[in-house]
């Protein structure tokens, strides 16, 4: 199945949705813009602003994209490592892809700048100190991770990732929520701080043998509702699925802004069905 929505035009997006809405009324509450905003769009699409092609993005795969896929249950197994560890040059890049991806739909930060701090130690314009620990910090941990891939994922292990993720940027790097967490846009109950090192014991213990990327799929929505940190959770899921397709010798999927609304979709829809979500992983990983 073709994951890449991006490469359908956003005036067909918009045909779409408004079939589904019925109803211009409809469609541009869901957008939260005027009507005349729509029609301006359908006139000239190249004119839509990237935090509204997101919005499009999203309700376009949630409920254009989403309902056509197999909603069967099968396992998917993920596609062979090759030679991601063995080719420094290979690995690099790798490495490189999947914590801008990663970063860049956290915080908008590009990979050519990404790339300009990592490779060549300048910090491009208007980036402030903070933005770079945060691109420093993701490609020192993907690193580690990438060299280390066999330790137990635990909840000190997490723990200790995240806080290399974070150092520098929250004042609790490395230590779990003390209040309760909220994920915008989401009807989904997180777990409260006072059971999350239950839940995350439980979490480690459920997925301690994963075998695909079925289990990946299941793993990472499980770890995304316990959301056991004030900030960085997305990023150090991401980073477990990471250690967890090495460890079982699959290539990691590179998720980011090309693919982060069908990717947001396919997490919530994860708890109905892994399925779909593994599937997106697999894609991303080839």
């Amino acid at each position: 199945m073709n994951f890449n929505y991006k490469s359908i035009l956003y005036a067909q997006k918009l045909d779409d949705l408004q079939d589904y809405y019925k109803t211009s009324v409809a469609f541009a509450q869901a957008l939260g813009v005027t009507r005349m905003t729509l029609v301006a769009w359908r006139d000239h699409p190249q004119k839509i602003k990237l935090k509204n092609q997101d919005k499009i993005d999203l309700l376009w795969c949630k409920y254009i994209f989403l309902p056509k896929m197999n909603s069967g249950s099968e396992i998917v197994k993920g596609v062979e490592l090759g030679d991601f560890l063995f080719e420094p040059a290979v690995m690099d890049k790798s490495i490189r892809n999947i914590a801008a991806g990663s970063l860049e739909i956290e915080t908008g930060t590009q990979e050519l700048d990404f790339n300009t701090i990592v490779l060549d130690n300048i910090v491009p314009n208007n980036f402030h100190a903070t933005s770079v620990a945060e691109v420093q910090n993701i490609h020192h941990i993907t690193q580690e991770i990438v060299q280390n891939f066999q330790v137990e994922i635990n909840l000190q292990q997490v723990k200790d990732w995240h806080k290399v993720l974070m150092r520098g940027l929250i004042n609790n790097a490395g230590e779990f929520s003390s209040k309760q967490r909220v994920l915008p846009n989401v009807d989904t109950q997180l777990t409260h701080p006072d059971d999350i090192v239950e839940e995350l014991e439980n979490w480690a213990k459920d997925y301690a043998n994963i075998q695909h990327l079925s289990e990946v799929a299941k793993s990472h929505y499980h770890f995304e509702i316990i959301h056991p940190f004030s900030d960085g959770n997305g990023r150090i899921g991401r980073l477990i699925i990471l250690a967890q397709c090495l460890k079982i010798g699959i290539k990691p999927p590179i998720i980011n802004n090309n693919n982060k609304a069908l990717y947001y979709i396919l997490l919530e829809y994860t708890k109905i069905n892994p399925t779909p979500l593994a599937y997106f992983f697999q894609a991303c990983s080839k």
